[in-house]
C-alpha cells in the first residue's frame, strides 16, 4: 500500500487574503507587459508568510496600468527574478494575519515595529496599499 505523504492545513487567512487580492485584482484592467516570460511592472512586493504555523504561500502583488493590482502565488524555490522585473521592489516575510492587516489598511508597514526587512522600501508597499484601498 503507498504512503500517504502528509499535507499541513492551510493557515486560515489564506482564504481571505486572496479573497482582498482579488477583489482588488477584479477592478484592474490594464494587461501586464511581460520580457522573457517575466511580468514588467512599476511596483512589486513580494510577501513571504514564513511565521505561519500552518502552510501559506508566498505573494507577489505588483502594480497594473496607473491604478490597479495584480497578484500570484510564488512557489517555493522559484527565483523571483525568473517571475518578475520591477522598478521598485520590496518584499518581507511576516505572518499571514500582518498580510491581511495590511490589506485592510490597518497595518500600513507589515515588516515590524520599526525594524524589518526592508523598511527602506515603505514607499512600494504605500503605493500598492493605496491602489489596493482605491475604491
Amino acid at each position: 500500500m503507498p504512503s500517504r505523504r502528509r499535507v499541513p492545513p492551510m493557515d486560515p487567512s489564506v482564504g481571505p487574503v486572496e479573497e482582498l487580492l482579488d477583489a482588488a485584482a477584479s477592478r484592474s484592467t490594464h494587461e501586464t507587459d511581460r520580457r522573457a516570460g517575466r511580468l514588467v511592472v512599476s511596483h512589486a512586493v513580494w510577501l513571504c508568510p514564513c511565521d505561519a504555523v500552518d502552510e501559506a504561500p508566498t505573494w507577489l502583488v505588483y502594480a497594473r496600468g496607473d491604478d490597479g493590482i495584480g497578484w500570484q502565488r510564488i512557489d517555493d524555490g522559484v527565483d523571483l527574478g525568473d517571475v518578475v522585473e520591477a522598478q521598485y521592489l520590496s518584499g518581507c516575510h511576516l505572518d499571514p494575519d500582518a498580510v491581511l492587516l495590511w490589506l485592510r489598511g490597518e497595518w500600513p508597514r507589515p515588516w515590524g515595529r520599526g525594524v524589518g526587512d526592508d523598511p527602506k522600501g515603505a514607499d512600494v508597499f504605500d503605493e500598492l496599499q493605496r491602489r489596493i484601498l482605491a475604491p
